[in-house]
């Protein structure tokens, strides 16, 4: 009976009734307390609330609030929508992370003092000095050691030096060639060769490619200038791509070449080149590299070349210019370059040595007996039943060739008695003449052998 009097009266709030109470701040009068805080009030019991009794079950449930200034004041709960909580509010500590930061640093400060004193405070003391490692450090520090360095040759020289040196003694060479008749050119005519040469010599002599010369009806020579002097070839050596050269006229040349030794060259030796690449706009040109490698045989059409190869830029125009060394010497010619949109950096010249054991020859007007032919092999020989040597495949019209007994295919076998198989053995006998001797050809001509003779001359 109490507990269901208690309910009645209102200490029990009813389920279904929504919780409208509100909350007032009351002051406190007490100073040592806190400032402000939420004092709950005991709520009155109405005497009629308890001498009423309700008749019904929903009089019983029925809520009825206190008047306005009798409501209790309630601490305030926070109640959310929803029906969750905010969580209680929990003391600030120390996250894992900064743990591990604050220790990172404290490690890092020690290391550093540490390193500090090993450095620079414990060396100075005589615990240290009379440890064995500090003895060793001791002993250490009183020997010298000595570093070799590499010897720089004295007459070595810089690339402008070099430059300096050389470059007047470069030229320019432009040949005029017959060019086939077109379309556009029915009577044909000719067409300009640019290349490079270097000045052996006062007497006007030069150095180059022979394919820069070839088929020239008329050439020329730029100096270093800028004069332009006429020129006529003395002699070359088609199959070494070696031709001299000389200026016509009484000129007074700009410069001499020095010729150095290209059998002491070395891998990865520096080298310059000075040329004219892709023509005259570009003349003088200063390139420069390393050897990259030596005795690098190279084919090029039906021939086989030993080259000195280089990294040096060279392009079309350089062909016959001076390769030069650290000393200011020319130890090459430049001559040919891998051609390929894929490749850079591939370039190669002839020794120098070639040409000074050629330069006699070579510095001679050319004799020449007028004839054009093919080597005969052993293949060859063999399958068409004929001797090894040089089949004649055509006479030159007023040539010594065309003035002796000499046949279209007649194959030479032997030039004053020694036997040749190549062109090139014919013409290293031939150069050891002089014009106007008449040497003996033994030939092969139909199943029989034969001796005819030869006047030499020199070529036109």
């Amino acid at each position: 009976m109490d507990e269901e009097k208690d309910r009645i009266i209102g200490n029990e709030i009813p389920e279904d009734i929504e919780d409208t109470a509100e909350f007032e701040k009351v002051p406190d009068n007490n100073p040592e307390t806190e400032p402000e805080s939420f004092i709950e009030a005991e709520p009155e019991i109405s005497e009629d609330a308890v001498s009423e009794e309700p008749t019904a079950p929903w009089e019983r449930r029925k809520y009825v609030p206190p008047a306005q200034d009798e409501r209790p004041i309630r601490q305030p709960e926070f109640r959310v929508r929803g029906g969750s909580y905010p969580p209680e509010p929990q003391r600030k500590g120390i996250g894992a992370m900064t743990a591990i930061a604050i220790a990172l640093v404290f490690t890092l400060l020690g290391t550093a003092l540490g390193i500090h004193s090993a450095y620079n405070i414990l060396p100075g003391t005589a615990l240290f000095e009379n440890s064995r490692l500090g003895k060793l450090i001791a002993e250490s520090q009183t020997k010298t050691e000595y570093i070799a360095t590499p010897v720089v040759a004295s007459d070595g020289l810089t690339i402008p030096e070099i430059v300096d040196m050389v470059k007047p003694a470069v030229v320019t060479v432009t040949s005029q060639v017959p060019a086939g008749a077109s379309f556009f050119n029915p009577q044909g005519g000719t067409e300009e060769v640019i290349g490079t040469g270097f000045i052996l010599n006062e007497e006007g002599y030069i150095a180059t490619n022979y394919h820069v010369v070839e088929g020239s009806v008329e050439l020329k020579v730029i100096l270093y200038t800028g004069e332009v002097v006429d020129a006529s070839v003395i002699n070359y050596d088609a199959l070494a791509d070696l031709a001299v050269i000389r200026i016509t006229g009484d000129i007074e040349v700009p410069g001499v070449v020095k010729l150095g030794n290209s059998d002491a060259m070395r891998v990865g030796e520096t080298v310059v080149t000075i040329g004219n690449p892709l023509g005259k706009e570009f003349a003088g040109t200063v390139t420069a590299g390393v050897v990259s490698a030596l005795d690098r045989t190279i084919s090029i059409g039906n021939s086989s070349y030993q080259y000195i190869q280089i990294d040096a830029a060279i392009n079309g125009g350089n062909s016959g210019g001076p390769l030069i060394n650290g000393n200011g010497e020319v130890v090459g010619i430049n001559s040919a370059k891998i051609s390929d949109s894929t490749v850079e950096g591939i370039g190669f010249a002839i020794p120098i040595n070639d040409l000074k054991s050629k330069l006699n020859v070579l510095s001679q007007k050319a004799l020449y007996v007028g004839i054009a032919g093919r080597e005969i092999n052993a293949a060859t020989a063999q399958q068409r039943n004929m001797p090894e040597g040089i089949l004649i495949l055509e006479i030159q019209e007023g040539s010594p060739a065309e003035e002796s007994d000499l046949e279209i295919n007649d194959v030479i076998t032997e030039f004053e008695g020694k036997a040749v198989k190549t062109v090139s053995e014919l013409n290293t006998l031939r150069d050891t003449k002089k014009a106007g001797e008449t040497i003996t050809l033994k030939v092969y001509r139909n199943g029989e052998y034969v001796q005819v003779q030869v006047t030499l001359r020199e070529r036109p």
